[in-house]
C-alpha cells in the first residue's frame, strides 16, 4: 500500500495442466503463469488476485500451483489470493484443505468464499461455479453471507472477486455463460463500500458496471479469445495477459498488460527529451504571446508533434473557458494487443 492507494495484480484462467503437458498441445501455461508472476514485480503490488480456472479440466495440480504462488508471494512481499473457477470444480478440496487460504481472515459458506485484508482494503472471494451448468451462480446462502459481511464497511473499502462476470461478453458464442441473475448480486452491493468487482472466465478484457460498481473481467494468462471468430466458432489465440488494478481515493483503473512483446517497435523516444521539448516550446510561445503566460493552442499542437489543430472545447453558455494543461504523451515501451 502507498499513500496514494492500492495496486493489485489480477491474473485469471491460468489453466494449468500436469507439469510437462501443454494446453492444446501448444501452450506451456506453467511458464506463462510464472512469467505473469515475475512481471507482477514491476508494479510493486499490494496483492495478487487469481480469479479462477487455476487448473484445466480439474487437473490435480493444486499442490504444485500453491507452491508456485507461495514462492511468488514471498518474493513479491504480498499475499496471492486465489479463488476457484468452473474448471476447478473437481479440485475444490484444495480450498477445503486450506491450500490457498493463507491470508484468509474469515470464511463463508463452502470453499472459496473468503475474506482477506490487505492493509485497510478488504478482498472478498466468491465461488461462482454452478457444476454442470454453463452459467455461474451465487446461492442464497452465499448472498446472505456477503450481505452480512458488507454490513460493516472496511477502512479502505472492498474489492469483490469471483470467476463468472456479472456482465455479458461481446461474443454471442459466450451468451449465457456469465453470472446468472446478476441483479441479485447488484442488490447486495448497492449502498455498500464495494469499489470494484474482478472476474475472468471470458478470456478477453471487458469493463462494465453492476449498478454503480465497476466490473473488470480480465484477459487470461493462458490464451485469448478471438473476437473476430465466426459466430459458429469459439477460437483461442496465442496470447497471455495480466491486469494492473489501481485503487486511489475515489478512483478505479484497470490496465490489461500483454506478456508477449509486440513483433516490432515502431518508435522509441526518451521521455526526458519530450518533457524538455514541451517545457522549451511552451516557454517560447508564452513569451511571444500577446497575452504573456498563455500558450496558444497552435503551440501545444506543435509541441506534441501533431499536425492537426486541437478542436476548441464546447462549453455551456455563461461558463468561461479555462486553459487546460496539455499532458505529454508517453512514448516509451509500447503495449500491443494480439486481438
Amino acid at each position: 500500500m502507498t499513500g496514494l492507494g492500492y495496486t493489485l495484480i489480477h491474473l485469471t484462467d491460468t489453466h494449468l495442466k500436469h507439469p510437462g503437458e501443454l494446453l492444446f498441445g501448444a501452450l506451456d501455461t506453467w511458464e506463462r503463469t510464472a512469467e505473469a508472476l515475475r512481471t507482477a514485480g514491476r508494479y510493486r503490488p499490494d496483492a495478487v488476485v487469481v480469479t479462477g480456472d487455476v487448473a484445466d479440466c480439474g487437473r490435480d495440480i493444486y499442490a504444485d500451483a500453491a507452491g508456485m504462488f507461495a514462492r511468488a508471494g514471498r518474493e513479491l512481499g504480498c499475499p496471492v489470493i486465489v479463488l476457484p473457477g468452473n474448471h476447478d470444480g473437481p479440485g475444490t478440496r484444495a480450498w477445503t484443505g486450506e491450500v490457498f487460504t493463507g491470508s484468509r481472515t474469515a470464511q463463508g459458506p463452502g470453499p472459496g468464499n473468503d475474506v482477506h485484508f490487505v492493509g485497510g482494503l478488504r478482498l472478498i472471494t466468491l465461488d461462482s461455479d454452478d457444476p454442470g451448468q454453463p452459467a455461474g451462480r451465487l446461492t442464497g446462502e452465499q448472498l446472505h453471507w456477503l450481505d452480512t459481511v458488507l454490513a460493516d464497511p472496511a477502512p479502505d473499502g472492498t474489492v469483490l472477486a469471483l470467476h463468472h462476470p456479472p456482465v455479458d461478453s461481446l461474443l454471442p458464442q459466450l451468451a449465457g455463460r456469465g453470472l446468472a441473475r446478476p441483479a441479485e448480486l447488484a442488490g447486495v452491493l448497492a449502498g455498500t463500500d464495494v469499489r470494484a468487482v474482478l472476474c475472468g472466465h471470458y478470456h478477453h478484457a471487458l469493463s462494465g458496471r453492476l449498478g454503480g460498481v465497476p466490473v473488470w473481467a480480465g484477459p487470461a494468462v493462458s490464451y485469448g479469445q478471438d473476437l473476430f471468430a465466426p459466430p459458429e466458432t469459439v477460437q483461442g489465440l496465442d496470447s497471455s495477459w495480466l491486469s494492473v488494478i489501481r485503487l486511489g481515493e475515489g478512483s478505479f483503473s484497470a490496465v490489461p498488460v500483454p506478456l508477449q512483446r509486440a513483433q516490432a517497435v515502431v518508435f522509441s523516444r526518451p521521455t526526458a527529451h519530450l518533457k524538455a521539448a514541451v517545457s522549451t516550446d511552451a516557454t517560447a510561445h508564452a513569451n511571444s504571446s500577446p497575452h504573456p503566460g498563455v500558450i496558444p493552442a497552435a503551440a501545444t499542437t506543435a509541441t506534441n508533434g501533431f499536425t492537426h489543430p486541437l478542436p476548441e472545447p464546447a462549453r455551456a453558455p455563461g461558463h468561461p473557458s479555462r486553459q487546460q494543461p496539455l499532458l505529454p504523451v508517453f512514448q516509451g515501451e509500447p503495449l500491443a494487443a494480439q486481438l
